[in-house]
């Protein structure tokens, strides 16, 4: 009996204790979206929390761009992967101008993931520089949502006085 409430509370610590970022990082986002007017709820469901954010401070157009990178971004991936293994094959079975020319693609593809992901990390940032602005705060609170968000957005979602001013037209540079 003592065994089992010790071994669910040792689960209990074990996974909160690996788990803070995240939890953090959803409860911030709850609040800063009670902050803005919205439920709360909607702050911590993936992909749609962005899509919301998205749709509030700037335009969907543009997150659904983002999903179209993140597409790109896998799928150049997987491919890259796929092709740079069997150029591998091909040349250990002594066929070089096919193992050649499947390695080139393979790296031509991870260098056009690599190319996906940064335009993704630029669109985050842009969209964390709206967030800032929207609440009043510099280009440096984008750069910190953007790294540390477990961090970030429960200061903006409990801080009594960073209040939420609405969507900006223009980004302002500080």
């Amino acid at each position: 009996m003592n065994f089992g409430i010790f071994s669910f509370l040792y689960f209990l610590t074990s996974f909160v204790i690996s788990n803070a970022g995240i939890i953090l990082q959803l409860v911030g986002s709850w609040f800063v979206f009670r902050k803005m007017g919205m439920p709360g709820w909607k702050g911590i469901i993936p992909f749609y929390s962005t899509y919301v954010l998205f749709d509030k401070l700037w335009d969907t157009k543009t997150f659904w761009r983002m999903i179209i990178y993140l597409g790109v971004m896998i799928g150049a991936t997987v491919f890259g992967f796929i092709f740079i293994m069997l150029g591998g094959v091909f040349l250990a079975n002594g066929s070089n101008v096919a193992g050649i020319i499947l390695l080139i693609n393979g790296i031509v593809m991870m260098i056009g993931s690599i190319v996906m992901a940064i335009l993704m990390v630029v669109l985050e940032y842009r969209l964390y520089q709206r967030l800032a602005a929207a609440f009043g705060l510099k280009n440096g609170w984008a750069w910190g949502l953007l790294f540390v968000p477990f961090i970030m957005l429960p200061i903006i979602g409990f801080h009594k006085r960073i209040v939420y001013y609405g969507p900006v037209n223009q980004v302002p540079s500080y």
